[in-house]
């Protein structure tokens, strides 16, 4: 076994040692900084010359194949799913499409997609354009792929999250829309090029469609699914769901009806209804009045917090502080020094939002 290795090498290793998945991995490279220090661990060194090897190899085809590789704590790496317990160690990337980018939507549904369901997304995302929003989606037969034909279709950025490696693209008919994904939106797995697709890589993959995204809207979905598996990944990440209503005697309104009726999803009515009720048209309008907002004239964590509140419209101090990760007397200092530059504003209980 060789003695070095590049850090990629090692934060991909890390992924392949026996039962090391995200949480566990995360604790591990907290207490070891130097990843290299795990791998002579008792626990695992009778696995660590195989974890390397293979690593080594996705490293290969990374380079072979121009896929961007993203550890956990890379600035690339997108923010809104860092810090949720499960989120990925590694993320492998293809394409331009910022993961960070400021609006980010998820349009997910039944794999028997009917008309109605189809019109319904590419109206969706035919509205989106002139809000400049990036949806996401699981490149699933039915709902999935025609909200990226739709994007496709209106030069709209969109976001395909793989169930496998990018050398396995399932289903194989919808490989023929990659090029044109990649051309201005990106492909996304946590599974590396060369691993193909398993039953049990679905559900789990939808953990970073919820978590990448601002919101997650479910056209259509049956009782049990996918769909939903999407939508309680969303509601475990804090993250607003919407479900579009349907028929009470179409099988696949169902999911979407029982989402309402137990008041785990705002009903999706229109595009114009849907940024109403996340404050994003707002917030716009906000940003209009301040054009500083999009220059470098604040702190990190300035930019952070005007970010959030742009974003959302409105937060409270408490959900500044989960959501930004800066300390509590730190928060409190930079909220009283932008509300005395006049870049925010105290609302009614303990809210903030932009001046």
């Amino acid at each position: 076994m060789k003695t070095t290795y590049s850090l990629s090498v090692y934060q991909i290793a890390l992924t392949y040692l026996p039962e090391v998945g995200p949480v566990k991995g995360k604790k591990l490279a907290s207490l070891y900084p130097d990843l290299s220090d795990i791998f002579r661990l008792a626990s695992y060194q009778s696995f660590a010359a195989e974890a390397l090897r293979e690593a080594e190899k996705t490293v290969q085809i990374c380079a072979e194949d121009q896929i961007q590789i993203l550890y956990f704590e890379d600035s690339e790496y997108p923010q809104r799913i860092k810090d949720v317990y499960d989120a990925p160690l590694i993320l492998f990337k293809k394409g331009k499409t910022d993961l960070n980018a400021h609006r980010i939507v998820a349009v997910v549904g039944t794999r028997h997609a009917s008309d109605v369901g189809k019109k319904v997304t590419e109206e969706l995302v035919q509205s989106a354009i002139k809000d400049e929003v990036i949806l996401v989606s699981g490149f699933a037969r039915g709902i999935d792929i025609a909200l990226h034909k739709a994007c496709l279709k209106f030069d709209v950025p969109t976001i395909a999250v793989l169930a496998g490696g990018f050398r396995h693209i399932y289903p194989h008919e919808n490989a023929m829309y990659v090029d044109q994904i990649l051309a201005t939106g990106a492909l996304l797995s946590e599974y590396a090029p060369h691993i193909p697709p398993a039953s049990y890589h679905f559900p789990v993959r939808n953990r970073i469609i919820a978590g990448l995204s601002d919101a997650t809207v479910i056209v259509e979905a049956a009782e049990k699914g996918g769909a939903l598996i999407t939508a309680d990944y969303a509601l475990n990440y804090h993250r607003t769901v919407f479900a579009v209503p349907g028929s009470l005697n179409r099988p696949f309104s169902k999911g979407c009806n029982l989402l309402i009726r137990n008041n785990k999803a705002t009903i999706y009515t229109s595009w114009d209804d849907f940024m109403q009720e996340l404050n994003w048209e707002q917030a716009k309008d906000r940003l209009a009045f301040h054009p500083e907002l999009s220059q470098k004239l604040f702190t990190l964590n300035e930019t952070t917090i005007i970010s959030l509140l742009h974003r959302e419209g409105q937060l409270s101090s408490n959900e500044l502080l989960q959501r930004s990760e800066i300390l509590q007397d730190e928060l409190a200092l930079i909220l009283l020094n932008l509300e005395l530059k006049g870049m925010i504003q105290s609302t009614d209980g303990d809210g903030y939002m932009l001046a």
